[in-house]
C-alpha cells in the first residue's frame, strides 16, 4: 500500500526549507527591530476558546476530537486566543506588551491556491494601549515586514473600522448587526442580486441597501472619508471624533511605509472579537487572496480574566506570500552561509574533521565526506557546495589544504593557518 500526505497539507524538502527559513527570519527580525519579543503556545487548546470568541464559522473549520479525558480539544486554527491566554495567565508583565509568535495553525477548509489545512502564521500583537499611535505601529510592522521582503510598491492595505460600520449600520436602521457584518463579509465574494437578498433577509429597507453597497463599492482615500460619510449617513456628527483618530492613524502609517493605504468599507474580517480599526494586504494585482489581517479586539481578555485589556494585532500566513515572493522572482535566500564540503582521500579523518570544526566554529557551514568513494565522486558531491577542500597525505604533513572555489574552478593550495585567518 502506498501511503501519501493527507489532502491540504504540504512536505518540504531541505532546499525549500532554506529559502522558507531566510524569509521567516527576515520577517522575525524585523518584529524584533520594532521592540517585539517571540512567545509559544500549545498547539492543541480547548474548544470551548474558539466557540465563545471566534464565531461558528471558524469552529466548523477546527481539526477538533474529545480526548480521553473527555475535554472537547482542537488544533489551534489561529494564534490570538492561545496569545491572550498567556496573557492574561500573568500579572507581573508591564505593559505596553509586544509580542510575536509562529506557530502552525490547522483550518479543515477546501485546499486552494494560497490556502492549506495547515500552515505556518506570523502573528504580532501590542497589548495595553488604545490609541492610534498602537492601531498605526500595528499596520506600519505589517507594512515593514513585506517591505523587508522585498514586496514594496506590490501590495496595497486597505482599512476599515469595526464600531465606525456598526454606527453606520445602526444609522441606517440595520438591528442584526452581527449577521450584517457577516454579509458585508461576503460583499466581494457573491454577485450583486445575493447580496441584496441577503440584507432583505434581515429586514433592511432597499434604501438602506443601496446606501450600504455605496460605501462599499470603492476603496477611497482617506481625504474623501468625511465627504461619503457626510452624504450616507442621517447624523455624522455622532461619529466625528472616530472618523478624526483614523484620519490621524493614517497619517501615521504614512511614516511606515510609501506603499498605497487605502480605507476600505468592505473589510470587516470574519472573525466576531473585533472592535476597532481591521485592516487586509492584498497585492495591488488583485490575483491573490490576502497576504495579511488583523485588527483591534479589546474585549477578548475578558474570555479569560475580569479585566478588559487593549488590544491590537495582525496575522502572515506563509501560503500567500509564497506565491507573492515566487510571482515577483523573490522567493530568494538572503542568508545562505558560506558552505565547505572536505574531500579525503586518506583514511585519517582526524585532519578533516578538525578542519570542519573550525569552520563551522567560524558560523559557516562544513562537512566531511565519510563515504570513502574515489576523489572524482567526492568533488561531484561538493558541487552542491561554495567551496572544496580536498585533503591527502601531503597536505596532512605540511599541515595545509587545497582548496577549490566550486563556481570558477579555482583550485590553490594554502597553509591551514592562513585559510583560516582568512574566514
Amino acid at each position: 500500500m502506498k501511503i501519501g500526505k493527507i489532502k491540504g497539507f504540504r512536505d518540504h524538502y531541505p532546499e525549500d526549507m532554506e529559502i522558507r527559513n531566510s524569509i521567516f527570519n527576515r520577517m522575525t527580525s524585523t518584529a524584533e527591530n520594532f521592540g517585539y519579543k517571540r512567545i509559544d503556545f500549545p498547539s492543541l487548546e480547548l474548544l470551548d476558546m474558539y466557540r465563545l470568541k471566534s464565531g461558528s464559522e471558524l469552529v466548523n473549520q477546527t481539526f477538533s476530537f474529545t480526548d480521553r479525558g473527555g475535554r472537547d480539544v482542537t488544533l489551534i486554527p489561529e494564534a490570538t486566543p492561545s496569545t491572550v491566554r498567556l496573557l492574561t495567565s500573568r500579572k507581573d508583565l508591564p505593559r505596553p506588551i509586544r509580542w510575536y509568535s509562529f506557530p502552525k495553525v490547522w483550518r479543515y477548509e477546501e485546499p486552494q491556491e494560497g490556502r492549506f489545512r495547515e500552515h505556518y502564521q506570523f502573528n504580532s500583537d501590542l497589548f495595553g494601549i488604545d490609541s492610534q499611535e498602537a492601531d498605526a505601529e500595528v499596520v506600519g510592522l505589517a507594512s515593514k515586514i513585506l517591505d523587508t521582503l522585498g514586496l514594496s510598491g506590490v501590495y496595497e492595505i486597505n482599512i476599515n473600522d469595526r464600531s465606525v460600520m456598526e454606527y453606520i449600520l445602526k444609522d441606517l436602521d440595520v438591528s442584526d448587526i452581527n449577521t450584517a457584518f457577516s454579509i458585508i463579509d461576503k460583499y466581494r465574494k457573491i454577485d450583486k442580486n445575493s447580496f441584496f437578498k441577503l440584507f432583505k433577509e434581515i429586514d433592511v429597507g432597499e434604501k438602506s441597501i443601496d446606501k450600504i453597497t455605496y460605501l462599499l463599492s470603492e476603496k477611497i482615500n482617506i481625504k474623501n472619508l468625511e465627504k461619503k460619510l457626510r452624504k450616507t449617513l442621517n447624523n455624522y456628527d455622532g461619529i466625528e471624533d472616530r472618523i478624526n483618530r483614523i484620519k490621524r492613524t493614517f497619517e501615521i502609517i504614512n511614516y511606515y511605509t510609501d506603499s498605497n493605504i487605502n480605507y476600505d468599507f468592505s473589510v470587516v474580517r470574519g472573525l466576531s472579537y473585533y472592535t476597532g480599526i481591521v485592516f487586509e494586504a492584498f497585492d495591488i494585482q488583485g490575483e491573490l487572496r490576502a497576504i495579511l489581517g488583523g485588527g483591534r479586539y479589546n474585549n477578548l481578555s475578558t474570555l479569560f480574566s475580569d479585566e478588559e485589556i487593549p488590544a491590537v494585532g495582525f496575522a502572515i500566513g506563509d501560503a500567500v506570500i509564497e506565491l507573492l515572493l515566487k510571482r515577483n522572482n523573490l522567493w530568494l535566500n538572503n542568508s545562505l552561509k558560506t558552505s565547505y564540503y572536505i574531500c579525503s582521500t586518506t583514511n585519517n579523518y582526524d585532519y578533516p574533521v578538525k578542519i570542519a570544526n573550525d569552520i563551522r566554529n567560524k558560523n559557516k557551514i562544513a562537512l566531511v565526506d565519510i563515504t570513502n568513494r574515489k576523489l572524482s565522486a567526492q568533488v561531484k558531491s561538493a558541487s552542491l557546495y561554495n567551496y572544496a577542500i580536498v585533503i591527502g597525505d601531503n597536505e596532512i604533513k605540511d599541515n595545509s589544504i587545497t582548496i577549490k572555489n566550486m563556481n570558477n574552478s579555482e583550485q590553490k593550495t594554502i597553509k591551514y593557518v592562513q585559510f583560516m585567518d582568512s574566514l
